[in-house]
């Protein structure tokens, strides 16, 4: 079990991990773990977290547009959408609910930490439901924009590169280009550049995991500040063991990868709900 929480929970070394076994922080059936034991499918773990501070996070969220049991949100870069290792209040679901006094609201869809921008909002399971981006009869348009230190290899063009996970690899969440990955498109607009940093409008076709942040890196210029995509993915590993430094950052270029979700539309038969967001922190 040490070994499992360590490799799956990465916010706690392997060491800190021990010591907090033998504190008896974590249960496994609601019986004191020790660290030895073998896990099983089905079992239930659990960590009591005590005199826990979270990291700070920019929570400069806002409303930007609401109609019904839809709301479309503003997501600073920096604060997570759902809870993650570290960070279980300080989330953009929890500060909606909170701000909108309703416990129904929840996200439609996700959008990196790193990455600031629009985010849809549902109220209950029916509108969740309704207006799901895989609904029939739902239509969701979405529009980034990113910057860049290479500019891609036309001004105008399209990405078509399917992309999956691959076991094994040593950054688990990051997608690959692979033969046999799930079909990816996305379509690009190079808009202007300036003192070597290119912008682009970024339209995504399909919706897989990293799709934006993968295609770029793929086409040769990846995003400024991708800590996975960018020098070979070490800024990432790095960061996950507290090693993250100024000199490593200047490097990247930004403190975050400089993508954000700047227009999101869900259409349906009974109406629409559209913005643009061009408050990129």
């Amino acid at each position: 079990m040490l070994e499992y929480v360590t490799k799956r929970f990465t916010y706690h070394s392997n060491a800190d991990w021990a010591s907090l076994l033998a504190l008896g922080r974590l249960e496994l059936d609601e019986v004191a773990a020790r660290g030895a034991e073998i896990l099983r499918e089905g079992q239930r773990l659990k960590f009591h977290v005590v005199d826990y501070h979270e990291p700070e996070v920019p929570t400069d969220f806002r409303i930007v547009e609401m109609s019904g049991d839809l709301c479309l949100v503003h997501k600073p870069a920096g604060m997570p959408v759902h809870k993650t290792g570290k960070i279980f209040f300080q989330t953009l679901a929890n500060l909606v609910r909170e701000k909108l006094e309703d416990d129904a609201w929840s996200p439609l869809n996700r959008l990196d930490r790193e990455t600031g921008g629009l985010v849809a909002f549902a109220r209950g399971s029916v509108a969740a439901h309704d207006f799901a981006p895989t609904t029939a009869g739902i239509r969701w348009d979405k529009v980034y924009v990113a910057v860049t230190a290479v500019p891609p290899p036309t001004d105008l063009g399209a990405i078509d590169l399917p992309l999956a996970e691959i076991p094994g690899s040593a950054i688990r969440c990051q997608m690959h280009v692979v033969p046999t990955g799930k079909q990816a498109k996305t379509l690009y607009q190079l808009i202007g550049s300036f003192h070597g940093r290119y912008l682009l409008a970024l339209c995504p076709l399909t919706g897989r995991k990293h799709q934006l942040r993968a295609h770029l890196a793929a086409l040769g210029c990846p995003i400024i500040g991708d800590k996975i995509y960018s020098l070979g993915g070490e800024p990432y590993l790095k960061r996950a063991e507290d090693r993250l430094t100024d000199a490593d950052l200047a490097a990247l270029g930004a403190s975050h990868h400089l993508l954000h979700a700047a227009y999101l539309s869900i259409r349906s038969a009974s109406g629409c709900i559209a913005a643009w967001d061009w408050d990129c922190g």
